[in-house]
């Protein structure tokens, strides 16, 4: 579950084994935005595919975008923007851009370390009311990218590049 502003607010088991431990980051680490704009190049911990970062990158400013404007006082927000303004070029460039047309991402492909790229079925569902957006992932019956996900249920969160 995502705030307005990015922010992972809830997550499962899975999506941590997926996407990486939310719960091991502080609050300000939990922002998307600034995992994608702000995190040094090569260490941003999402694992999309290139080509699916790019489009996610397009998709979250958008949103934040939606977000100014439903809140043009909001402090959080405001302070959000003015950060990423700062620290990335890129952010600059597709602010700049004034682009607020979501559109849907249906497939998105994960590069996860351990059992490599994940290509998985993606919706959002929006909780108009919290300002609030649910993604779920989903994969394919039957698919590498099902089994792929019945083994990360099973690891976890272990990592298997550290001894003991």
């Amino acid at each position: 579950m995502l705030s307005a502003t990015g922010e992972v607010l809830a997550w499962n088991d899975l999506a941590a084994a997926l996407l990486g431990d939310f719960s091991a980051l502080d609050r300000r680490e939990r922002n998307l935005l600034r995992r994608v704009f702000l995190a040094p190049r090569g260490k941003a911990p999402l694992l999309h595919s290139p080509s699916d970062a790019e489009a996610f990158a397009a998709a979250a400013v958008r949103h934040l975008r939606a977000a100014a404007a439903r809140y043009p006082g909001d402090a959080e927000v405001s302070a959000l923007v003015d950060d990423l303004l700062a620290g990335s070029a890129e952010f600059a460039r597709q602010w700049a851009a004034h682009d607020v047309c979501a559109e849907p991402t249906l497939r998105k492909t994960v590069d996860h370390p351990l059992v490599g790229p994940i290509t998985l079925d993606c919706d959002v569902l929006d909780i108009a009311d919290r300002d609030q957006r649910v993604v779920i992932y989903t994969a394919e019956p039957g698919s590498p990218a099902e089994e792929a996900l019945r083994l990360l249920s099973v690891v976890g969160t272990q990592r298997m590049d550290v001894p003991g």
